[in-house]
């Protein structure tokens, strides 16, 4: 016998008992399976089912869990349209001389009710650029193009002087790893050091070794170092400080403009391209957010779950690239693992959400992803990685990736597609 039963509105319980005679038919048919096991003492097909029973519990025990739970999930899903979403959860299975019982859990899919998202109507900013703006912006140039000069030795270190120092950190006398290092490039009042290390440095001269003093934080990530008192030997190799430059014709040419008036038409271009853009995309996200919180939704925590994963997951690939590990991050930030997940959960929840409300959206618009579409989005795909169409299907297919390459693919533009739809329609 099996039931099916609504825990919420993301999970379903599955539950399914079998004894008498349906028990003992379903094991005599698991049971089949071994009947040419080969067991020390006994010929094949003449293992006596005691002995099989007792020499492969384990193998049958599984056999008939995997059997049960595909007959019994395979109907939950199809009599109650359900839609799962992640794996099941096994709560129970339990075997009696004349009985069994198997309860699991399905994670699915939510009914999304939508709100009336057509009647959303949301006032668009306009652009305004001001001459502030665009002195502002010009001043940063000019900051940007100042030069690093080397100070001399009689000079001292000031907040954002560049630094180049050697330092080896002691606790309670003794070295620690990842406390040492010659040549370091350090930007005074920056923060890339803890407590008050750089602004220690300040005041120091070209060639003074000195010592600084400073305590890790209690939350610090290496469990070695948190909330412990540090002692550093530092030695300055050389300062720098950066020149600021003169704001005239000569600078706007070093920086690529004709003159210092086209570097201020120029500059005010650039600067109302970018505020258009960032409207737009502000906009776009106030419509969303409009959208999204007018629908009545429970979303799954295994989807908030798998977001916050993936998240990490990308994040990892960022920190690799600048050469470091998500455990050397740990220690830098002082944070760990479970406080970044949570650091996450909110934006993760809210993305979801977006998502399965932009599908829902999608399926009553009628929106879909043309193959034309499907194949420029590949083709644009490929110029960004210097690689060319073919190459890049090919490679997917080897890695037996391609449908779901493709699904996703379909998912974006889909989704791109009914944001537009929903933009337009709040204007």
């Amino acid at each position: 016998m099996s039931t099916v039963k609504k825990l919420n509105e993301t999970t379903y319980e599955v539950q399914v008992t079998k004894s008498g005679e349906e028990f003992k038919h379903f094991k005599e048919h698991i049971f089949k399976h071994f009947k040419d096991a080969k067991v020390d003492g006994f010929r094949p097909g003449k293992v006596p089912t005691s002995v099989i029973e007792k020499t492969f519990k384990n193998e049958i025990n599984e056999q008939m869990l995997n059997h049960i739970i595909s007959d019994a999930y395979k109907n939950a899903v199809s009599e109650n349209n359900l839609k799962p979403i992640a794996d099941i959860k096994l709560d129970k299975f339990e075997i009696k001389d004349d009985s069994l019982e198997v309860v699991f859990t399905i994670p699915v899919l939510p009914e999304i009710k939508l709100g009336d998202y057509k009647s959303i109507k949301i006032e668009k900013e306009s652009v305004q650029v001001t001459d502030e703006n665009v002195n502002e912006e010009i001043e940063k140039i000019r900051i940007n193009a100042g030069k690093l000069k080397e100070l001399e030795s009689d000079e001292a270190a000031e907040l954002n002087d560049v630094t180049n120092i050697d330092f080896e950190g002691f606790i309670d006398g003794e070295s620690f790893d990842g406390g040492k290092a010659e040549g370091f490039d350090l930007t005074l009042g920056s923060k890339s050091f803890i407590d008050t290390f750089e602004e220690q440095i300040v005041g120091h001269k070209k060639n003074d070794e000195f010592d600084v003093n400073v305590s890790f934080p209690e939350n610090y990530g290496s469990e070695n170092l948190a909330g412990k008192p540090a002692l550093f030997k530092v030695k300055v190799n050389s300062i720098k400080r950066k020149e600021e430059a003169e704001l005239n014709d000569e600078l706007a040419k070093e920086q690529g403009f004709d003159s210092l008036e086209d570097l201020k038409v120029k500059t005010k271009e650039n600067i109302t391209k970018r505020e258009e853009a960032r409207l737009e995309n502000e906009y776009t996200g106030k419509v969303v957010d409009a959208v999204v919180d007018g629908a009545d939704l429970e979303v799954p925590t295994e989807l908030v779950d798998r977001e916050i994963q993936f998240q990490i997951n990308r994040f990892t690939q960022q920190m690799q690239m600048q050469g470091m590990n998500l455990n050397q991050y740990f220690e830098m930030t002082g944070q760990t693992m479970e406080q970044m997940q949570e650091s996450l959960r909110e934006g993760a929840k809210k993305s979801v959400k977006a998502d399965l409300v932009l599908s829902e959206i999608a399926k009553a618009e009628n929106v879909e992803a043309t193959e034309k579409e499907i194949s420029e989005e590949i083709e644009k795909m490929a110029a960004m990685y210097g690689m060319d169409k073919e190459t890049i299907i090919s490679d997917i297919r080897k890695a037996g990736n391609y449908e779901n390459f493709l699904d996703n693919i379909s998912h974006q533009i889909i989704s791109r597609k009914t944001v537009n739809v929903l933009v337009e329609s709040a204007k």
